[in-house]
């Protein structure tokens, strides 16, 4: 059955039970990636891979996989994993319609995030967009990663990737994951939570998004909301998925929140039209 390496196709497959196959990971059936279904999947082997043994993986159809390839997916995990193809006869995969994009990036400090913004900076000023749109863009990637170092607690760091492509305009997706401890762990004793009577994961991711709420004190509250407003201004829409909530926020309308499987860490992808 073919599916798309997405969020939304990654926790179905989780959900269902598919995302394994004798023993190991089957991506076979996938036919479309996206960045938030990418870092999603390697937060997620980070996690199956913590005992330091091999993961195997099926790998999906070439041109998928060389995609993947050109995202430098295999080459970030080595030896931890292992292929039902030879990942050395890929062909890098080709850009869609001219569509920028960046590797699979590993951030594990705030000076590395700021290092990694700087980079997606030059790669959509390349892109002939406009100063105010990519310092939107940067400013979502900065403050997801702000987060994900800062608080997740992650051993590995937090996974990020970013594209522009085209589809009924101009648009970009911004994603980030990690293994950390998740958001609802850091807020579960906030104050807020329980003055508010907040005790799901859902409302915990939504609790995160109110300026001034963090674990580590008012200073460093508002990072999560900045990235929101910034989608917002682009009349975009966020999604974020830690333990068993899932939450999406749009530009035009309040959160819609969900349960999901369980995943460890988080994970946020951001998608708002340019220009």
């Amino acid at each position: 059955m073919s599916w798309e390496l997405t969020m939304d196709g990654v926790r179905a497959r989780l959900s269902s039970g598919a995302m394994f196959s004798s023993g190991g990971v089957d991506l076979s059936g996938v036919r479309f990636v996206r960045p938030g279904g990418l870092v999603a999947l390697s937060s997620l082997i980070e996690a199956w891979t913590a005992e330091d043994r091999p993961l195997v993986v099926r790998l999906p159809p070439d041109g998928v996989a060389g995609y993947m390839h050109r995202m430098d997916f295999f080459a970030r995990f080595g030896d931890r994993l292992l292929y039902d193809k030879d990942v050395t006869r890929l062909e890098t995969g080709a850009r869609h319609a001219g569509a920028s994009l960046s590797e699979l990036r590993t951030v594990r400090t705030e000076d590395e995030a700021a290092l990694v913004t700087r980079d997606f900076h030059r790669l959509l000023s390349e892109g002939n967009l406009a100063r105010a749109e990519v310092n939107r863009c940067c400013t979502v990637l900065s403050e997801f990663l702000e987060n994900a170092v800062v608080h997740a607690e992650s051993r590995c760091g937090a996974y990020t990737a970013i594209q522009t492509y085209r589809m009924g305009g101009e648009r970009v997706c911004v994603a980030v994951a990690d293994a950390g401890i998740g958001i609802p762990a850091t807020l579960r004793d906030h104050p807020q939570a329980a003055m508010r009577g907040i005790s799901t994961d859902g409302g915990l991711i939504e609790l995160a998004a109110v300026d001034g709420v963090s674990r580590l004190g008012d200073a460093r509250g508002g990072g999560f909301g900045s990235a929101l407003r910034s989608v917002g201004r682009g009349n975009g829409a966020m999604t974020a998925w830690s333990h068993g909530g899932w939450v999406r926020f749009s530009g035009t309308s309040g959160p819609r929140t969900e349960t999901a499987h369980p995943l460890r860490g988080t994970c946020v992808e951001a998608e708002f039209p340019l220009g």
